[in-house]
C-alpha cells in the first residue's frame, strides 16, 4: 500500500519525449514563455518610441526562430552549459531587437532610438521571465535535473 501511495512522488514528466501528450505540454509551455518574453520586450521598448504591437509580433517570431534553430538544438547536444547557452540567447535576442528597431515598420511616431544597453536590458528581462515561466509551469521543460550527471 505504501509503495502505491508514494509512487507518484517519484514520477517525472519528460515533455521532450515522443509521447504526444508531453509534446503538447511542451508546446503550450514554450508558447506561453515566448509570448510573455515578447510582451516584456515590447513594453520595455515602448518608452523608446517603438511600436509595441509590431515589436511584439516581430520579436515573437525572431525569438521563436532563435529557440527552434539555436537554443533547443544546442541544448539537446549539451555542448554548452545552461548559463552559457542562456547568455548566447540573450545576446542573440539583443541583436534581434537592434535589427528590428532599425526598420521604420517597428518605429512609432515618437521613436527616439534604441541603444544596445536598452536592448540588452529588455532581452535580459524578457529572457529571465521566459525562463521562470517555463520552469514554474512545467517543472523545467527544457532543462532536466539529470543534465549535471
Amino acid at each position: 500500500m505504501v509503495v502505491f501511495v508514494v509512487a507518484p512522488l517519484a514520477a517525472r514528466a519528460n515533455p521532450v519525449s515522443i509521447n504526444p501528450s508531453s509534446l503538447i505540454a511542451f508546446g503550450v509551455v514554450a508558447f506561453w514563455a515566448l509570448l510573455i518574453e515578447a510582451g516584456i520586450v515590447a513594453l520595455a521598448l515602448a518608452v523608446a518610441g517603438v511600436s509595441p504591437l509590431k515589436m511584439f509580433a516581430g520579436f515573437f517570431l525572431a525569438n521563436l526562430a532563435v529557440f527552434i534553430f539555436i537554443f533547443y538544438p544546442l541544448l539537446q547536444r549539451r555542448t554548452l552549459p545552461l548559463p552559457a547557452l542562456e547568455g548566447l540567447v540573450v545576446a542573440l535576442d539583443t541583436a534581434a531587437i537592434m535589427v528590428l528597431s532599425r526598420f521604420a515598420l517597428f518605429q512609432g511616431d515618437h521613436y527616439r532610438g534604441v541603444s544596445w544597453w536598452r536592448a540588452g536590458v529588455a532581452a535580459l528581462a524578457g529572457n529571465a521571465a521566459s525562463y521562470f515561466v517555463g520552469a514554474i509551469a512545467s517543472a523545467a521543460p527544457w532543462y532536466e535535473r539529470s543534465m549535471e550527471d
